[in-house]
């Protein structure tokens, strides 16, 4: 039965009790897992941070990879930012620093709110204007296409009086609702804010922001150590998609969607965590002060050469290659290159993930993998056609998937640059021109880096792009992928 929160409309299932007890029983145990993993955590962190920073902004637009950013983060205090994407990187860091050091006085109020909002904003000097105030101009959010039209996602509310009221009722009810639970309070305080969109810019970022003070604030501590927005990043597509949904039904919507995915999301990340948590204690347990620090660094920089690592650590090159050979020999790390090409991945133990699924469309064309160890693979097994065009028979289908010529091709980058591209694999020869199935399973698996027209790869880890592409500017079709990874 749907009970009322708010202005929303929400079905308490057994499924969305059922995800929060989960999280919640992983929370209980935080306090003894932080007292035990302190010199583990402070990596995580440092790890969580740049994935963070890098995801948000890229949801936006930005181009920084996340090398990009932790390169930029190093050098923050001596750059003059001219760049949009590094200014919103720049804006984004000082702005979760800010939380992460101060969420517990950082009380939620509309005074907070426009602070967190003028430092998100503070190195873009286009943003100089409003940064810090409630939007004075209609921000509707709009979808851009590659042909260069937009079409409107949902309108927003009105600028001035309006959103000044909308954001005091948000708050107000967040301050009177002592009933509803706090993690189901954190989603809703994040999609109304969304709903609203009371800044001119910058709503998606300080949304995300919101998300992990609200959570810190209600006891999740444990959300600073992985990255809320790396998982919002993968899954953008379903976040747009939900959000989009759910407020097409304004005012009075039900919102059970958006608060599945939310908790959804927050339970990968905490398998994640746990995950990784448990892989250190195992290999940690044989290893000393010193080679626990060098296994943690190269965790987050896989690829480091020893020079890299002496430098960073401040421990003597002699005595950082002498531990490396050691932990090479205990198969701890692994080794690729010669002589000043030398560099160093950790050997983790690989988990195979069935039946995963990306999907790619007009607006989200790209996907990409990290393949860390030799022993890494994504492999394409099935593919699903949504098509998004009135049709009366099937063979209009078929036709429709000829005619764009819908393909997709496959890039792989290592530290030396591009390694391989694949040829444009088409849709069109796993499926019939007169007999089409929405949903087809490959005869031959793409398995990469397998496959026969890839290279023999030695330099790891490998970054794999996947790009939808077709003869015409806009797809007739989505398409699903499911896959297999290690």
């Amino acid at each position: 039965m749907a009970s009322k929160i708010f202005t929303f409309s929400l079905d308490l299932t057994m499924k969305l009790m059922t995800d929060i007890s989960k999280i919640d029983r992983f929370d209980a145990s935080w306090a003894q897992i932080e007292k035990r993993e302190g010199q583990t955590l402070k990596q995580l962190k440092a790890i969580a941070t740049v994935r963070s920073v890098g995801a948000s902004t890229r949801i936006e637009g930005s181009k920084m990879t996340d090398a990009e950013v932790e390169v930029l983060l190093e050098k923050l205090k001596i750059s003059k930012l001219e760049e949009r994407d590094e200014q919103e990187v720049a804006g984004y860091f000082e702005a979760l620093d800010t939380i992460a050091e101060a969420y517990k006085d950082i009380e939620i109020t509309e005074g907070n709110l426009k602070n967190l909002h003028k430092i998100l904003m503070s190195y873009s000097e286009k943003d100089e204007w409003h940064r810090g105030d409630y939007k004075q101009v209609s921000n509707a959010v709009e979808a851009s296409h590659p042909d260069g039209s937009k079409h409107t996602v949902f309108r927003t509310t009105e600028p001035g009086l309006p959103t000044e009221e909308a954001m005091q009722k948000l708050l107000a009810w967040y301050y009177a609702d002592k009933e509803t639970l706090p993690i189901v309070k954190d989603a809703l305080f994040v999609y109304e804010f969304l709903s609203i969109h009371p800044f001119q810019d910058g709503n998606g970022r300080l949304s995300r922001l919101l998300a992990t003070l609200l959570l810190l604030r209600h006891g999740y501590s444990w959300i600073q150590y992985v990255s809320f927005e790396h998982e919002i990043e993968s899954r953008k597509s379903e976040y747009y998609k939900v959000l989009m949904q759910t407020q097409k039904q304004r005012p009075g919507e039900q919102v059970d969607a958006w608060v599945i995915f939310f908790l959804d999301c927050l339970l990968k990340i905490q398998g994640q965590l746990t995950d990784r948590l448990t892989t250190r204690a195992h290999t940690s347990s044989y290893l000393a002060p010193r080679e626990k620090n060098i296994l943690a660094f190269i965790e987050n920089h896989p690829g480091s050469k020893s020079s890299d690592i002496a430098e960073k650590l401040n421990i003597p090159l002699s005595t950082v290659k002498k531990i490396l050979t050691g932990m090479v020999e205990s198969k701890t790390l692994l080794k690729y290159g010669a002589g000043t090409g030398t560099n160093y991945i950790a050997e983790t133990r690989s988990l195979l993930k069935r039946d995963l699924m990306f999907q790619l469309t007009n607006t989200n064309r790209k996907k990409e993998f990290l393949l860390m160890t030799p022993d890494s693979f994504v492999e394409i097994k099935k593919i699903i056609l949504t098509p998004l065009f009135e049709w009366v028979k099937p063979d209009e289908w078929g036709f429709k998937l000829f005619k764009d010529g819908l393909a997709f091709k496959m890039t792989g980058y290592a530290n030396r640059g591009k390694v391989f591209v694949s040829p444009q694999i088409l849709l069109s020869r796993f499926n019939s021109g007169h007999y089409f199935q929405p949903a087809f399973t490959l005869y031959q698996s793409i398995n990469i880096p397998e496959a026969d027209w890839i290279p023999k790869i030695n330099d790891y880890p490998i970054r794999i792009e996947i790009e939808l592409l077709g003869s015409v500017p806009t797809f007739d079709f989505d398409v699903m992928f499911v896959y297999d990874e290690v």
